[in-house]
Formats: C-alpha cells, structure tokens, sequence
C-alpha cells in the first residue's frame, strides 16, 4: 500500500521536507574502534549505544529498538515497522523496564503494538543504556528482567553572555519497500533559555523476502476488493508515521528544568503477526523535568503525563467484509484509550569519598478502556459494544534506597531495596450481546461475562525487590563482577483481565504474535525471578583487546505462561490433549520457570595502516528457557547466534562488513503456544559512510546476497487472508508459516548539521 509521506498536520512537519533525515550527524572520524561499549559497570550499564556506533546504527532505521543489534544477548520479538519488542535473555515487554527520558511508559493495546520505544524516532535518540539480567533498584520497577534507559539528551545552553542556534537535518530512502522519510532537529537557546523543535516522518510499502515464501493465494473481499499478493511479498508491514516535540528548558547555576510536549501520529501500520492492524495511533505527552546540584549531592524531580488513542481493524491485505455484497460485515473496529500519569523524586546524596546513598520515590496511575464498536450484520459482533477492558486501573507506589560503595581502587559494591504497592482494578464487561450462541457458532458472551462480572475484580502485589553486586578490578588487564537479584512483576491489565473466550476474540487479545488467542486471570500472582549474574572481563590496559563472558541464570517463581483452554471461562478447563498444528485459544496461568545463558563480547585490532585502521568486534548469545511444570520451552527465545563485524576507518571514512549466524530453531520450543520452528541462517551486510565538516553520507546494503530467512522471534505469519477466524480448518490462515526476514535492500542517508 502507498500512502502520502507527510501528513497535513502542523506546518512545521512540513518544513522538514527541505531538511529531513534519519540518523542525525555524525562526530569527525578518529582512530577509535566503531563499537558498543561494553566496560560499563553495574552502576551504569552492562551495554551503552552512543556515539558512532549510535550513528551508524541509525542510518536509514525507523525502529528505535533495533538500534541495539549489537548488544549481546538483546534479540527483537516482531512486531510493526517502528514497533518491535526489546528482548533481553529471554524475557521481553512488560518483563523488562523500558525508561524514555524517565518515563515508564505502558503499552495501551490488546497486542502491545505502541510500544514503548515506538514513540520515539531512532534520529531523537542520544544514548541508549542496557541492563541485562539484573538492575539497580533505582532504574524501574515492576520487572523481573533488565532494563533499556533511553535518552533524548538534556536541554542545550549557550556560554554565558552568547546565544546559538544550532541543529540537524537530512533525508533518508530504502529501496526493497520503498522507506522513505526524515527529520529536523533546531535549538534556539542563551545561556539561560532553550527551546527546542523536532520532528520526524517515514513511511513504507509492504517489504519482499529473498524468495517465495507462500503461495500466491487471493485474499477477498479487502478493502480494496479481491487481492493477491506476490509469493515473495511479505504482507502487512507497511506503515506510515511521524513524531514531533517541543521543549522549553530554563536554567540557573546548578538548577535546570524542562518542559517538554511530545506528540505521534500513525495514521496505519501493519502487523505481519497479529489479526489486526494499526489503524490509528495518537499519543500525547506532557513531560517535566528538574534536575538540581546541591552541596550535599544531585536532585531529580519528574511529573508526566499522557493520553492515547489507538485503534485497530484489518488493513489492505487482510480480508475486510466477512458478509455479503448487499449486507456487509465490514471488519471489526477495536478502540483503546488510556492516560498515564506520574511523579517521581531521586536524591543521590554524597556520604563520603566514594560512599554514595541513592534514594526516592514514585507514583503511577495508568487508566485504560479497551472497547470494541458493534457491527452491522453481523451475528456475533452486534449489537452491543464490547467491553474487553472496561475502566482498567493500575497504580503504583514505590520507595527505593540504594548504597552504592568504592571500598579502595579494586573494590566496589551496590546494594538496594525497593518497595511497590500495585493496586489493579476493573469495572463489569459485556460480550457484543449476551448470547452463548452467535448464529451457528458457540460464542460465550453470556456465560463469560457472568463469571467474570461475579469474580473479585480487584488485586494488590507487595513487590520488594533486592540488588546486591559487587566488582573486583585484579588488574588492569582482568575486572570481574558478580550480582544477586530478587526482582518482582504484577501482572498486566490484560494478564488479569481480558476475559473471552471465543476463538474470535480471545484471538484479538495477544502480546506475542504466535497466532492463539488469549484471555485473563484475576488469581494471577506476581512473578519474582531470583537471578545471578556474573561478568569476567580479560582485556588489555587500553582496551584494544577484548574479551567478556557474562553467564547467568533466573529462577522465575509463578512466570506467568499460558495453558490451552477448552470450553469456557466458568465450566471450561485446561486441555488434557494439546491440539498440535492449529491455533488455540490460551489461558494465562502462574507456573515456573528458569533461564540461563550467557553473553561473549570480544574486539581486536586487525591492523594500523596508511589506509586506515582495520579492527574486529564480535559478539555472542545462548539463552536457555524452559517451564518447570510442563517441561517445554518457554515462548520467543532466541536460539543461539552470533555477529562479526569488520570495520575499516580512515579520515572521514567509517566502512563496516558485517556477518550474523543464528542457529535453528527446532528444538525446546514452546509446545503448548505450538511455536513454529524456523531454520538456521547466515546474512552479510556492507555498510558505509563519510562525515567532512557539518555533513554526513551514509550507504549500504542489507542482506547482501538476498538470502531468504526466517526470524525466530517472528511468530505466525497473519499478514493476509481471512484472520478474523482463529482456526485454519475453518478458512483462517494456515499454521505453520513463519514470518520471513527483508529481503536485499539498498540505503542511503544525508546529514546535515548547523
């Protein structure tokens, strides 16, 4: 589908049309590697993206999370275009903190497509800090995994007395769909003053894989008649988005605050893997920030706020009228609205030479309704309005103190402890009517909704979590680390409440993209994953030698899985007989769990020449998960991979070869989810650029030799046919199908600095 690049909203969007880009400029060439930075501590970060690795990452990229490629032991869950889920060690989505300039944000859709990370263009992006298995307690709470801190940067002053106007554009374009968009960034600022515009748009057609994957089969009745697209084409992944902001930042001596207003508008955006599709996405926030130097210390303050609407049907390649020419049934419109408020107060507060106290304190509200339009003509989506999420209420107190400690110049530990109280709550849901029976099919709104509306409708979780690390420096060649966590989650709104189970719109209701359909648990107990992490660090003293094991392991106590379901939610019960092969409708269920793995860093020089300085990075990850109570895998684990990248830098040259390996995925998988398995593969991408004074050029190629592959974490391919119906022996799409990666595609991106 192609679509208008720019919508016709603020004249300022519009502008960046003269000046737009992707990845914003870069710094001059040095001799330094071109690499993720993984000698952070635990008191940063076990990974930081930033600098040239930030910029080369971001060249022609629309989808923020992918910025982390290069970080061992993060993987990608498929989700749209600028929306697919960080995984780090096997745990994803709400099992991980992810914190946009202090924001905690939620994800407000029965399949998670706004994500967190999605409200934030890859060019607005200034550092991207990785925790992996274990965090500070200071970072987030209500996560059992890691943690992503993203940083659009702090507001820009002049020196005193001056004033500067400064900023960055450009335009990037994608030739396998046709992406194609850009971004504008301007700061006008004193040295007491900064106001701050940027703005950001892109857009794409569906994209090809390196071959044909699927018969070219005819989709009826879309919404644009009857369709069939080519066997090589990957249906439902275009999209078309924009994001803009505005921030007015004061500051005075050690004292600085900011107000920032930040807006999205995603008017579609196709989902390979789910049901439905994205069409519409509008997000506003309101973002407050202080930051404060005291003689005693730092203080941090925050206030935010934001609303969303979001809504969803079947995009172009999905089958639209389920009736008939002279009485349709034209798809199957699902709204969600939410707002999310918060406060949050931090004080690092300075003990002695090398003693610190961290401390603070946070409160969440998050308000969502989850509705569903009645259909004309239709007998199983008339005529109420369904209330799949009916005034759902999260909200969460915590406190938190955290020591962190450097005992002499080997020596340092961190210890700290977090209390979260979680409220969760709902109101009464109705089906579309109050039937069991919908025409011939057995619908259950009745008998859900019965049980459901007479269930306790309200839950609490004490969370308390736990960190202690410690790191020893031997010498300046070897540093080791160790840390010990006891991390706790509540479960999601949809987790506790979602509620029928109809194949239909139990098949509406899923995070993961495997193709079930899902309904809640109002008994669910929180998770709390107990982990160890360790990290051993052989380098030489200037680092151009490197080589980093960090092993792990988690024990999950009440990991929240999902068991598949037969009858309903009142007299129904866990199948005693796994259907293979199909799609089911699941129930979310407390079970447990563990993970282990571990993560390979290593870099090298290769040579120091007249033509510049040749090196080496590579990096590796094996993670293991596996559901104690069944014996199975557990869902969207990464198998074994691997990436090599050769770089060459020269002058104003940044020249990259870069070689990924990952292994099948047939073995360990999650049999209950019946999740398809996906065969090994190798890709090779080129990637190059040039910076002189305030531009930079960027090419490439990606997938060089078109090879056509699998995505492990992809889920069931649902990017076209008749995906309202669950089952495939009843017309809906077959199982079985993994979802292909892009095929060969040519970038090319220009920056431009003033």
């Amino acid at each position: 589908m192609k679509s208008p690049l720019f919508m016709r909203k603020p004249l300022a969007l519009a502008l960046s049309i003269a000046f737009a880009a992707a990845p914003l400029w870069a710094q001059e060439s040095t001799a330094e590697p071109v690499n993720v930075d993984v000698n952070a501590t635990r008191y940063d970060a076990d990974a930081v993206v930033a600098g040239k690795e930030l910029n080369i990452q971001r060249a022609a990229n629309v989808d923020t999370a992918t910025l982390m490629t290069n970080v061992s032991g993060v993987a990608f869950q498929v989700g749209g275009a600028v929306s697919s889920i960080p995984v780090i060690r096997g745990l994803a989505d709400d099992r991980i903190n992810v914190v946009v300039d202090g924001v905690d944000a939620i994800a407000s859709c029965p399949n998670h497509m706004n994500t967190p990370l999605s409200y934030v263009d890859p060019s607005s992006i200034k550092s991207l800090q990785v925790f992996k298995s274990l965090k500070p307690v200071s970072i987030g709470f209500n996560s059992i995994g890691g943690a992503i801190v993203a940083s659009t940067g702090q507001p820009t002053f002049a020196e005193a007395d001056q004033s500067l106007i400064t900023g960055n554009a450009g335009f990037f374009y994608g030739t396998n769909n046709n992406n194609i968009g850009g971004n504008l960034s301007v700061t006008a600022a004193t040295d007491w003053l900064s106001v701050n515009y940027t703005g950001s748009t892109s857009s794409a057609n569906n994209y090809t894989a390196g071959g044909n994957f699927h018969k070219p089969v005819t989709t009826l009745n879309t919404t644009s008649g009857n369709q069939t697209l080519p066997a090589n084409m990957v249906g439902s992944t275009s999209y078309e988005s924009s994001n803009q902001a505005v921030a007015l930042a004061l500051k005075a001596d050690k004292h600085t605050v900011q107000l920032k207003y930040s807006w999205q508008d995603i008017p579609y955006e196709g989902y390979v893997n789910q049901r439905m599709d994205l069409t519409g996405n509008q997000q506003q926030r309101y973002n407050l920030q202080y930051w404060g130097g005291y003689d005693w210390g730092k203080l941090e303050a925050q206030a935010y706020y934001e609303q969303l609407n979001h809504q969803m049907n079947f995009g172009p390649n999905k089958q639209y009228n389920y009736g008939t020419a002279s009485a349709p049934v034209n798809g199957m419109p699902m709204d969600t609205n939410s707002n999310t408020s918060g406060v949050k107060v931090k004080g690092d507060i300075n003990l002695s030479d090398g003693s610190m106290l961290r401390t603070g304190a946070e409160w969440q509200r998050y308000y969502l309704n989850d509705y569903w339009p009645p259909v004309a003509n239709s007998a199983s989506m008339s005529p109420n309005t369904f209330k799949n999420i009916n005034g759902g209420l999260q909200q969460i107190s915590s406190v938190f103190g955290e020591w962190e400690k450097s005992f002499d110049q080997q020596w340092k530990a961190l210890f700290g402890a977090r209390y979260s109280l979680i409220n969760a709550s709902t109101g009464n849901v109705q089906g579309y009517s109050s039937n069991n029976m919908c025409g011939m099919m057995t619908c259950n709104y009745g008998a859900d909704s019965a049980t459901f509306n007479a269930a306790n409708k309200s839950n609490s979780f004490n969370d308390v979590d736990v960190t202690l690390t410690g790191s020893y420096r031997h010498s300046d060649q070897q540093d080791m680390e160790l840390g010990l966590a006891r991390q706790v989650r509540a479960p999601n709104l949809y987790e506790l409440y979602s509620w029928s189970t109809m194949g239909m719109t139990a098949g509406m209701n899923n995070f993961v993209g495997d193709g079930n359909g899902y309904f809640g648990n109002p008994n669910l107990k929180a998770e709390t994953a107990y982990t160890a992490s360790a990290a051993y660090d052989l380098h030489t003293a200037d680092r151009d030698y490197v080589a980093k094991a960090s092993p792990f392991y988690s024990y999950v106590e009440n990991y929240i899985d999902a068991v598949q379901w037969t009858g309903n939610s009142s007299t129904g019960y866990p199948s005693t007989t796994l259907a293979a092969n199909t799609f089911n409708v699941m129930r979310y269920v407390n079970q447990n769990a563990n993970l282990a793995g571990v993560d390979l860093d290593g870099q090298m020089p290769i040579a120091k020449t007249d033509f510049g300085r040749f090196s080496a990075q590579g990096l590796f990850n094996w993670t293991y998960g596996k559901n104690l109570v069944t014996g199975y895998g557990l869902y969207n684990v990464m198998p074994v991979n691997g990436k090599l990248n050769f770089t060459h830098q020269y002058g104003g040259w940044d020249n990259q070869i870069q070689l990924i390996a990952v292994a099948n995925k047939n073995n360990f998988l999650s049999v209950e989810r019946n999740e398809i398995p996906t065969p090994g593969y190798f890709l090779t991408n080129l990637k190059a650029s040039y910076s002189w004074q305030k531009y930079r050029v960027d090419a490439g190629i990606n997938n060089v030799f078109n090879t056509l592959y699998y995505q492990p974490l992809g889920g069931a391919y649902l990017g076209q046919g008749k995906t309202m119906t669950l089952k495939p022996a009843m017309g809906g799409p077959a199982w079985g199908q993994a979802v292909p990666g892009m095929g060969i595609s040519y970038y090319t991106a220009l920056n431009y600095k003033f």
